[in-house]
């Protein structure tokens, strides 16, 4: 069996930006005054996917394509 080596010197900072991102999506009100089309940038980013991993910025895609979809309802 080979040891491999793994670089954790950054895990906690990447696990504390995780953290901060999670916080801003649970705290709605202050996640919904950013503007809707600077929302979808930050979940299109690369640095986003890459921290959070593609299901859950999939998830987060398909929140605000949700959010969206009701605007578009309320107003029809």
């Amino acid at each position: 069996m080979e040891k491999t080596y793994i670089n954790i010197t950054n895990l906690q900072t990447l696990l504390f930006e995780r953290q901060q991102i999670v916080a801003l999506l649970d705290n709605t009100e202050l996640w919904r005054q950013i503007p809707l089309a600077q929302r979808f940038a930050i979940v299109d980013s690369s640095e986003f996917i890459t921290l959070m991993g593609e299901s859950f910025t999939e998830q987060t895609r398909r929140m605000l394509e949700n959010e969206i979809e009701a605007m578009v309802s309320t107003i029809h």
